[in-house]
């Protein structure tokens, strides 16, 4: 496959935490939509993790009836520019794992919570340009994709610092993401065309797969455009393509989503999102977020359910995400608790946006001051 060169497409944007010792477990245990009061009397906080991409730091969050920060941030440092975040462990003994582009430094750091230190990992190849991160704790690493390299590295959150191993390489055009399951490793490639910036697609986006003793079992194009990301829920892998721009950046809206079952491989979908997707999360209530945008000002927020599969809040009808005024809010990015709260980030470059606590149909609970352009929001294991 042809080697491409440093570069991200479209809306990318450029990239802790803190969190009291003492959280226990996720609120609430509904995984069927949820209990729109929140927690019951006793229940514990939830921990929730947003990456400030803009900022360059990490903060953590306590939740409970309210949103409120815990502890300081963590300083990414002044050349990070990632926008993606992977977790490992538990709020006791958590991991995070997140990377830089060639601009920033082409690296990815380790973090450990804790102890509040962070590790750069710099990669064996000369231009790598990393993708979003993966952690798979079984093996005490990270899988992480090289969109300049055309390669798969694996890095290990045990032993920080440890140069990476190359896992494959000559895989797809741009890889996006790699997802570990099921004894099997997922790539997903956007399959666009980055030699010259133009980010243009050369056919529709790919998952190639491997298994994890690194032998390539399929290459499997999916029915949609510039695949940027995916979520492992439910045991299914769902796949977010985000849609093409014109020749203004404005979005034409051909996003949608697909889902892949990791065993049979087989595919469903796919499921147009009547738009341009800008980000996708894992819910703790075993749903998967989504927000899509027509014109980049403002977002809605899109509910789905990976065993369907299909649409709860779809294109027609989305959360109706409110703010303190009952004012439509854009969530950039947005997840959900287990009892089925939502938590919702608004992405702001020239000033700190906001964290915002919801119900599950999108009405206002709390709101507390975020970080300078959230991208990427986790919940954290008990």
């Amino acid at each position: 496959m042809r080697s491409s060169r440093h570069g991200s497409p479209g809306f990318r944007v450029g990239g802790f935490v803190s969190i009291a010792l003492g959280l226990a477990t996720l609120a609430g245990c509904s995984t069927d939509g949820g209990d729109p009061t929140g927690p019951g009397p006793g229940d514990p906080p939830a921990a929730l993790l947003a990456l400030h991409s803009v900022g360059q730091t990490m903060q953590g969050y306590e939740v409970s009836g309210e949103i409120s920060p815990s502890g300081a941030a963590i300083d990414l440092g002044g050349l990070f520019d990632g926008d993606a975040m992977a977790v490992g462990g538990d709020v006791t003994d958590l991991t995070v794992v997140v990377t830089e582009s060639d601009f920033g430094g082409d690296r990815a750091l380790v973090v450990d919570v804790p102890s509040r230190n962070s590790v750069p990992v710099t990669f064996p190849d000369e231009t790598v340009n990393p993708s979003k991160p993966f952690v798979v704790e079984s093996r005490g690493s990270a899988f992480v994709g090289g969109r300049a390299s055309n390669s798969v590295y694996e890095l290990s959150i045990t032993a920080p610092g440890t140069p990476p191993v190359v896992f494959a390489r000559d895989v797809g055009e741009f890889i996006e993401k790699v997802v570990v399951t099921n004894d099997r490793v997922f790539v997903i490639d956007s399959n666009i065309d980055d030699v010259d910036f133009t980010f243009e697609p050369l056919g529709n986006s790919r998952v190639v797969v491997f298994e994890i003793s690194g032998e390539l079992v399929r290459e499997i194009e999916l029915p949609g455009l510039q695949a940027t990301n995916a979520v492992l829920s439910a045991g299914r892998l769902v796949v977010l393509n985000a849609g093409t721009l014109g020749p203004a950046f404005e979005p034409e809206g051909n996003g949608s989503l697909v889902v892949i079952d990791p065993v049979s491989l087989q595919l469903s979908g796919p499921f147009p999102l009547g738009g341009n997707g800008v980000s996708i999360e894992e819910g703790a209530d075993g749903r998967v977020y989504v927000a899509v945008t027509s014109d980049f000002v403002s977002i809605r927020t899109l509910r789905f359910d990976p065993t369907g599969p299909g649409f709860v809040d779809g294109p027609e009808n989305p959360i109706q995400t409110r703010d303190a005024n009952g004012a439509p809010l854009s969530c950039w990015a947005a997840t959900a608790l287990a009892d089925g709260r939502l938590v919702c980030a608004t992405f702001r470059s020239e000033q700190a946006g906001e964290l915002f606590l919801l119900s599950t149909d999108g009405g206002f609970i709390d709101s507390t001051p975020g970080g300078f352009g959230t991208t990427d929001l986790e919940i954290v294991a008990p």
